[in-house]
């Protein structure tokens, strides 16, 4: 299993006990995982692009 589907997972798995749920505080708990996996998903990917960018970038070569 890839990175970005173990990501995908994740955030479905925490979306899924935060609307099964039924206090509110797990609820809350689940939903604050899942929005905080999915930015450091976008974080890892927005790192990823820019050492890519880096790497291939002709000043540095």
């Amino acid at each position: 299993m890839k990175i970005r589907e173990k990501d995908d997972w994740l955030i479905n798995q925490l979306d899924l006990l935060a609307t099964q749920s039924k206090r509110y505080e797990t609820r809350a708990f689940f939903m604050c995982m899942s929005e905080c996996a999915a930015e450091q998903k976008k974080r890892l990917e927005q790192a990823k692009g820019e050492l890519d960018g880096r790497l291939w970038s002709p000043k540095n070569w």
